[in-house]
């Protein structure tokens, strides 16, 4: 997996949210609702997911882009929801259910529990 996010998706996320948001998570709907879907799917398709929310998580703090409560029309899932699904869906792939999150950045944390 390509593990640095680079200035260009930061700026498409920046300009685009919620059609990169759509564009990138539609095909993993149910994966998105369902952690034992999410842990069963291939590596490579969590890695689009995974990469999602530290774009996600990256716009949050950097931006201050993310959910709007006050928008009903706003379809970004919070950040940190998609964090923690990411994880506990990582947490069940290893079978490290005891994984603690130690913050940052989510590919960094994703690669250290998938190593063991």
């Amino acid at each position: 997996m390509k593990a640095v996010i680079d200035e260009k998706e930061l700026a498409l996320a920046r300009e685009h949210p919620r059609g990169t948001e759509r564009r990138r998570l539609l095909p993993y709907r149910d994966a998105l609702n369902d952690v034992a879907l999410y842990a069963a799917l291939p590596a490579a398709d969590r890695d689009v997911i995974l990469r999602w929310a530290e774009t996600r998580r990256r716009i949050k703090v950097e931006y201050g882009i993310d959910h709007d409560q006050a928008n009903l029309a706003d379809p970004l899932l919070p950040a940190d929801r998609l964090r923690a699904h990411v994880l506990a869906g990582e947490r069940l792939a290893a079978k490290e259910p005891d994984f603690v999150d130690p913050g940052g950045d989510l590919i960094v944390v994703a690669e250290r529990l998938r190593r063991g």
